[in-house]
């Protein structure tokens, strides 16, 4: 019963050191008045301590996951202000919003499911594509405009990425 109460003493602390009102983990987990019921075996005992420490860490990951969106969203805005920038890089970025390089890739790859590389050259493609389909310029000049000094490497990435040659995409 000790072990209970103070696990879920705990878990009620440190939601509210996560800005939450302490009231969440009562309307989540009941008040100290229906925990009779939890003590009537020690089963039951051991799924209310799941149930409060699963509640407890859910509130810590949707924190989480808020504190990074903000983050993330300025990453985001940095590559697409950037991507011209031959010399944009996983550091640059991470510089950008305050963060180690590893921390941030870490961080990325979690949150949006592509590495920065990955991303960096979606943002790149996509804007190859619209030129494109909206100028006449060379491909060359295309691989320059969007962060690429060797036309070549970008043509390869182009056909790698999109399953053509950036003249095919423009014909089609």
């Amino acid at each position: 019963q000790y072990i209970t109460m103070d696990a879920y003493i705990t878990a009620a602390g440190m939601v509210e050191k996560l800005g939450y009102d302490a009231a969440v983990i009562v309307e989540e987990c009941g008040d100290f008045n229906s925990m009779a019921d939890v003590f009537g075996s020690a089963g039951q005992s051991v799924a209310y301590l799941k149930h409060v420490l699963g509640t407890a860490i859910r509130f810590r990951d949707a924190v989480s996951r808020k504190k990074y969106a903000q983050l993330l969203e300025d990453a985001r805005e940095y590559i697409r202000e950037n991507y011209r920038n031959e010399d944009i890089s996983l550091n640059t970025v991470a510089a950008s919003v305050n963060l180690s390089p590893n921390h941030f890739s870490t961080i990325f790859s979690q949150e949006t499911g592509r590495t920065f590389v990955e991303y960096l050259t979606w943002v790149r493609m996509d804007k190859a594509k619209e030129l494109l389909r909206n100028t006449t310029m060379k491909t060359a000049e295309i691989a320059f405009a969007v962060g690429y000094r060797d036309a070549h490497y970008f043509s390869y990435l182009f056909k790698k990425t999109q399953e053509c040659t950036p003249r095919e995409y423009r014909t089609r």
